[in-house]
């Protein structure tokens, strides 16, 4: 015997509006906004890149 159950899938509905909403109030920045939010987004990654680098190096290191 099969076992048939229905499958019930959560509303994702309002999570693709939101996107959607996000990705139009993006386009409509202007160029130079845009450039901002990425510095700003570079400045907060950069301890992250810092970070790898030191391991990278450390590797490299040990190695030899």
């Amino acid at each position: 015997m099969t076992d048939k159950r229905e499958r019930h899938y959560p509303d994702t509905s309002d999570i693709f509006r939101r996107k959607a909403e996000g990705r139009k109030k993006l386009a409509a920045l202007s160029f130079g906004e845009k450039i901002a939010r990425l510095e700003a987004l570079r400045e907060r990654l950069k301890p992250f890149h810092e970070a790898r680098e030191r391991r990278r190096a450390e590797k490299e290191a040990g190695e030899r």
